[in-house]
């Protein structure tokens, strides 16, 4: 397991937050754990994690837009 051992801090409109919390919940996980994700997702669109990150991630070749077969 990561040690989580350091805090960001951003800001965002409250719609944005009520959004995003609304979404965490129904997804039976809170904020902090959402945006952990999305931040992860993004790295991996981005190349910066293995291919096996981005697979646990959900993100296979075809909806990165890699050339499959």
């Amino acid at each position: 397991m990561v040690r989580l051992n350091k805090q960001i801090g951003i800001r965002i409109s409250k719609d944005t937050y009520l959004l995003l919390k609304s979404v965490a919940k129904f997804r039976g996980e809170d904020v902090s754990d959402f945006v952990r994700r999305a931040i992860l997702k993004e790295l991996a669109s981005l190349s910066f994690l293995s291919e096996s990150q981005k697979k646990a991630l959900g993100l296979d070749a075809a909806s990165r837009g890699d050339n499959v077969g």
